[in-house]
């Protein structure tokens, strides 16, 4: 394995002792992380952390709501997205409620009781339309999470089964792997010459 300057290169490919005592490398097959994309996956994941391990979201899974929600994602999604969806027409209700209570001060005590009842339908059915919506965008959301998880587990378990494990660099926890020559020739025969 070398590791660059500006980014990390893996040569996952079978040597003989010889080339791995001179250090000597040549493969056709290169994989390269540069290293901007592994600063930008290590900033990501220390921001999800401080979000996850805040004191106000720490407060909250301590809760029973909070620990119920983290043993069942998908029902948090559905809440987070309903919650996010809500917001404008709870907001647009609330506006409606303070001019139509204004008014109400101005002498129309019956209009306001038709207005607020019909503007509390409105808001009925709207959140109950968005309530089915947050549900659908849940379900497509964790499909597509499902699904690409299973197709990039199903592919680098392909890719992976090609390799082996040879050697663990300490400094940078860095996994080298190189191509099992025994089950290559199992597989697709002795290569020719």
């Amino acid at each position: 394995m070398i590791i660059g300057v500006r980014c990390l290169t893996v040569f996952p490919c079978s040597q003989k002792r010889k080339e791995e005592r001179n250090q000597t490398m040549e493969c056709n097959n290169v994989t390269t992380i540069p290293k901007g994309l592994l600063q930008l996956r290590g900033s990501l994941s220390s921001m999800m952390d401080s979000l996850y391990y805040g004191p106000k979201v720490a407060e909250l899974m301590n809760t029973s709501m909070g620990q119920y929600l983290n043993g069942h994602p998908f029902l948090a999604l559905a809440v987070l997205v309903f919650g996010a969806m809500a917001t404008v027409p709870i907001g647009i209700f609330l506006t409606f409620a303070t001019v139509t209570f204004i008014g109400a001060t101005v002498g129309l005590v019956l209009l306001e009781v038709f207005l607020l009842s019909l503007g509390g339908v409105s808001l009925l059915c709207v959140l109950s339309a968005l309530a089915i919506l947050a549900i659908l965008v849940s379900l497509v959301l964790g499909a597509c999470y499902i699904t690409s998880y299973n197709v990039l587990n199903f592919y680098y378990s392909q890719r992976a089964s090609k390799y082996r494990v040879t050697r663990l660099e300490p400094a940078t926890n860095i996994t080298v792997m190189e191509e099992d020559r025994e089950e290559y020739e199992e597989a697709y025969g002795k290569p020719e010459v």
